[in-house]
């Protein structure tokens, strides 16, 4: 008796670490994923490549984006969608990814973070709402303080209204963005007042290029 008690306590913290682990989803935990693409079955441009209670993460696509012959492969951006079930909206990220032909109509995908010490790939990113429209912009920051502070570099980052470009303070965090837990993000969001935001500063915090190449209505 005492044994089978003892089976279903470990059977229930195993259960309790599985779902601790699935809530708390990091951009980080995109490193070398890798799935397939079939370009004749796929339909939608938002291909779900990862779904537990939690949490769906989806790939953006395109299929201008593949091109190649068979056996060849090349290096590219992925853009990619964490949708948190429990906030109902989803952080929208760039990423290195490497296609590869394995046949006719087949793509392998590998996605990487792209990111080095406390710096990402892409720093800007979006918030979106539940039918993947823009709500707001973040742009992570890992600088010194202004001068004539002096002192250690810091990571931050700024989130801003997608239709006015007002924003927020800045959010320090530890270390770089891609290790903060998605809801930890989107928790940001739930604590914004519009109305204080309205009256600070309302220049994008995207410089252009990122803006054009990667945020287009």
């Amino acid at each position: 008796m005492e044994l089978k008690q003892l089976n279903n306590i470990i059977i229930l913290i195993a259960i309790a670490c599985n779902i601790s682990v699935f809530s708390q989803t990091k951009l980080a935990d995109i490193e070398n994923k890798e799935f397939s693409i079939n370009l004749k079955k796929e339909k939608s441009n938002f291909i779900k490549i990862s779904d537990d209670a939690n949490y769906s993460i989806y790939y953006v696509f395109d299929k201008k984006d593949f091109d190649l012959k068979k056996g060849l492969g090349t290096n590219g951006i992925a853009k990619v969608i964490f949708f948190s079930k429990k906030y109902n909206k989803g952080i929208f990220s760039i990423f290195e990814q490497v296609a590869y032909r394995e046949k006719r109509n087949v793509y392998n995908i590998r996605i990487r973070t792209g990111s080095y010490d406390k710096n990402m790939f892409v720093s800007s990113l979006a918030i979106l709402d539940k039918d993947f429209n823009y709500e707001y912009f973040i742009k992570y920051y890992h600088l010194p303080p202004p001068p004539p502070d002096k002192g250690i570099y810091k990571s931050s980052f700024i989130i801003q209204d997608s239709k006015n470009y007002c924003r927020t303070n800045d959010i320090v965090i530890k270390g770089n963005l891609i290790y903060e837990k998605i809801d930890d993000i989107l928790s940001s969001i739930q604590t914004l007042d519009t109305n204080k935001i309205n009256g600070k500063e309302c220049d994008r915090i995207i410089n252009n290029l990122d803006f054009n190449d990667f945020f287009k209505k």
